[in-house]
């Protein structure tokens, strides 16, 4: 269920007017319900299996909980895991060599049939972090049915922000209807239209033919055609995140921002506190950090940030150019800590700012390539024909409004999103904005289109 659908406005307020009407008692179940329903119209199947691994999980919780044995944090780790594995990497290489060779053996055609599990990646993180919390003594009990809010969640559920138990559980008998919500609920949704619906979907129709036939365009198409990838994969990913907080919001409950203005960045340490922010956290908490963090020789230090921003990329997604895509950001980050140290966006200069920036650009927009295609054949056919000087041109007005749009709502972020100023002037900016959203999705050709992140 798409959050740019009518099928999503439907199921939405649906359960917002029934969620609000209940006592706050029932409430809770009603999330539930509501959350078990979202998943359910995508896979009834799935969410048999979903939920199997969510009582597995909370089984090791409780056995951390009662016994402080070290056993049931490691059954917790390897169920989650293994169940990562097999759907994300192992069944899609039997699916790659069934296809591709011919290969039969019993089963096979069964295999080719079986999907990657909807939101596999995020869930098995979410739950990953809360044994691992356990484990630490970060919180005594666990009840069950919090647990599985906590979960399946649905504004969250699908592509996160990837949530620890203390952004949410404070919140599950303190969810309440206040303006404040309301307003900071409409805010993200209309942001998260325009970024998806109006930027993402409208650039994905420009540059989609260059990446399927990158040899048919000009050399600075081709260039353009990154440029314009990484403005669709933020907006993209970005919207959803709105769309997800929106509801939340709505629903009285905060959840982690994701993104902040990531393409201001003058570094890319910055770069990765400012882009998929729940990700970066969770690998320096759950991976980078207890492999020593900063604690340890310059040498370890490159080498453990090499591997954690590697594994990074591997769970975006199976292919090796994933892999690459996180393993060229370990490097730059290695570097850049050798050459500079610790850099403080507070102690530069403009030169150093603007400076910092093009380089942060241009090697994003080098990952960028890598993220998006499925092979390097693929990326050598791309970047060779950077050097066109024919073929079709996609350099038009449209696609600079769009770009122009992607960094100046990124421009609104950086300077602090949902500031107080906007406080006083909700009760005329949301209904104002609103009939502009409008009349702008009336007069675009728009078409429903699933969210990049939805594949991981």
């Amino acid at each position: 269920m798409l959050f740019n659908s009518l099928d999503y406005l439907i199921f939405f307020i649906s359960c917002y007017i029934i969620y609000w009407s209940s006592p706050r008692n029932f409430r809770k179940y009603i999330l539930i319900v509501f959350s078990l329903i979202f998943y359910a119209y995508w896979s009834k199947a799935f969410l048999f299996h979903f939920f199997a691994f969510i009582v597995l999980s909370h089984f090791a919780i409780l056995g951390i909980l009662k016994t402080k044995k070290k056993i049931f944090l490691i059954m917790g780790i390897v169920v989650n895991l293994a169940n990562l594995i097999f759907f994300k990497y192992i069944l899609t290489y039997l699916q790659y060599i069934i296809k591709e060779d011919s290969v039969r053996f019993p089963f096979s055609d069964s295999i080719t049939s079986i999907a990657l599990p909807l939101a596999i990646s995020f869930y098995t993180f979410q739950m990953i972090a809360y044994i691992i919390d356990a484990w630490r003594g970060k919180f005594t009990e666990s009840p069950f049915l919090d647990f599985v809010l906590f979960i399946l969640f649905f504004p969250q559920l699908i592509a996160g922000p990837i949530m620890r138990h203390d952004d949410f559980y404070n919140q599950i008998e303190k969810a309440q209807l206040n303006w404040d919500y309301v307003q900071r609920g409409f805010y993200h949704l209309i942001s998260g239209i325009i970024k998806k619906v109006l930027i993402a979907d409208q650039i994905a129709k420009l540059i989609n033919p260059v990446w399927n036939d990158p040899a048919g365009y000009d050399g600075f198409s081709v260039f353009l055609a990154v440029l314009g990838f990484s403005v669709q994969v933020f907006c993209d990913f970005s919207g959803y995140t709105d769309f997800a907080r929106g509801s939340a919001f709505l629903l009285g409950y905060e959840i982690p921002e994701n993104f902040k203005a990531p393409y201001f960045s003058v570094s890319f340490t910055e770069l990765w506190t400012r882009w998929h922010i729940t990700l970066s956290t969770w690998i320096r908490d759950y991976l980078y950090i207890p492999l020593g963090g900063n604690k340890v020789s310059e040498t370890r230090f490159k080498f453990n940030t090499i591997l954690v921003m590697s594994l990074g990329g591997l769970w975006h997604g199976n292919t090796y150019t994933f892999f690459f895509w996180g393993l060229l950001h370990g490097i730059l980050l290695g570097i850049e800590r050798s050459l500079f140290g610790k850099i403080d966006r507070k102690n530069l200069n403009l030169q150093k700012k603007i400076f910092g920036f093009i380089i942060v650009t241009i090697f994003w927009l080098i990952g960028a390539s890598f993220f998006r295609a499925e092979n390097f054949q693929k990326l050598i056919l791309l970047w060779s024909n950077i050097i066109n000087l024919k073929g079709n041109i996609i350099y038009k007005p449209d696609f600079w409004v769009l770009v122009f749009a992607c960094y100046s709502i990124q421009f609104i972020e950086f300077r602090n999103y949902f500031s107080p100023k906007f406080a006083n002037m909700g009760k005329w900016l949301v209904p104002t904005t609103c009939i502009i959203v409008y009349f702008a999705l009336v007069k675009m050709e728009t078409q429903v289109e699933t969210f990049i992140y939805f594949q991981f």
